[in-house]
């Protein structure tokens, strides 16, 4: 009987153990499964963003700053990273003088080194003192550009190598540990000389919508063929007319006035026919849909027996109510002269005798005196 007793009472005891161990095992489970459930997100959220932060559009050989900008960061001790550019576009001149220290919630973050990796990339290396840390959200460092492209030229500023290094601190240890936090690097893109460009398209267009408001507009024909004023054809010919408007409108094909074709709400139209010998003007009016206003299109047709060569020129007829004639002036003749004839003097003019100079006749008295006496010597004989 006894023994019995005793038996009985293992057994129970026993069964309370099992019960308990299953209990004990049951809750452990229990914990478990949760912490891997919470595990992820705990992760997740500890994930840090950083990003480069630079304006969208630059202009032509101007500098410019980008920030490497970080997001909500825990006890940061460290860092590193790879800034790689298009060194055409932008170009880092001088990486000791143009990549300055950077700011996390308030401190202070001292850059330890800065190095050229190539003539497209730069490495930064950031160390705080032994065993401190900074938290907060702010940037990891500021680097100044210099822009050598031209307008309509980009790049992307793109990090890769980088690392953020955090303390942490394990239980039953009183040294920090430095562990790696879980990053997101997002890179930029930048334009040259784009957004001044869009600006005025911007202004141009709002301009435009306040004009369409204030002003009512036509149709406005944009294009057409034949694009001759004038085309020939034979009579046993078809020809086709098009128009093509800048706003939805009615369409009306007139022949000399008369309309002979409609088209409604449309911007582009067609018009094939064909007609006698003869010269015809063919129009296209179109009429907007919405103001009402109309705008028109005319060619003059002219339709021959045989083919005729159609000329290079555009002649634009015109209403012989408008043809302006210029009068030829008149010359007018200067009066003509004529000379008066001059009165023959009425005075009578006595010669005027020229005077001898003086003692002439003895001088002639001496020469004639020696032939004298010669002849008469030789008349004695």
């Amino acid at each position: 009987m006894m023994k019995g007793e005793r038996r009985n009472s293992r057994r129970r005891r026993c069964i309370k153990l099992s019960m308990a161990s299953i209990t004990v095992l049951l809750i452990l489970t229990a914990i478990a499964v949760a912490s891997l459930a919470v595990t992820p997100v705990l992760v997740a959220a500890q994930t840090v963003e950083v990003s480069v932060n630079a304006p969208e559009y630059v202009e032509e050989r101007a500098t410019f700053v980008a920030t490497i900008d970080v997001d909500d960061v825990t006890d940061l001790n460290s860092a590193q990273f790879e800034l790689s550019f298009d060194s055409s576009v932008v170009k880092v001149n001088n990486v000791k003088r143009d990549i300055t220290d950077g700011e996390i919630g308030g401190d202070e973050v001292p850059i330890y080194m800065c190095n050229d990796v190539s003539a497209d990339s730069v490495m930064v290396l950031i160390m705080m003192p032994i065993g401190d840390g900074v938290s907060g959200s702010g940037y990891l460092a500021e680097i100044e550009f210099k822009v050598k492209g031209k307008a309509g030229e980009g790049c992307k500023l793109s990090l890769s190598n980088g690392v953020l290094t955090g303390l942490k601190k394990r239980e039953g240890l009183e040294e920090l540990e430095l562990e790696d936090i879980p990053t997101n690097w997002i890179d930029a893109e930048i334009q040259i000389g784009v957004e001044e460009e869009a600006d005025e398209e911007d202004e141009e267009d709002e301009e435009g919508e306040v004009d369409e408001e204030v002003t009512p507009v036509s149709s406005n024909i944009t294009a057409w063929k034949p694009a001759e004023a004038v085309v020939n054809d034979t009579a046993d010919e078809s020809r086709t007319f098009n128009i093509s408007v800048g706003r939805i409108s009615d369409i009306s094909w007139q022949i000399n006035g008369t309309e002979v074709q409609t088209n409604e709400s449309t911007r582009e139209a067609v018009f094939t026919t064909s007609a006698d010998i003869g010269s015809w003007n063919v129009s296209a009016i179109a009429t907007n849909t919405t103001t009402g206003l109309s705008d028109m299109h005319t060619w003059i047709w002219r339709v021959a027996a045989t083919a005729t060569v159609t000329p290079t020129e555009e002649v634009d007829e015109i209403p012989p109510a408008e043809i302006e004639v210029e009068a030829t002036p008149t010359p007018t003749l200067a009066p003509r002269i004529t000379p008066k004839p001059t009165a023959p003097s009425t005075t009578d003019e006595k010669p005027t005798s020229t005077p001898t100079p003086p003692g002439f006749e003895a001088i002639l008295a001496i020469a004639v005196m020696p032939i004298a006496y010669n002849l008469l010597r030789r008349g004695g004989r």
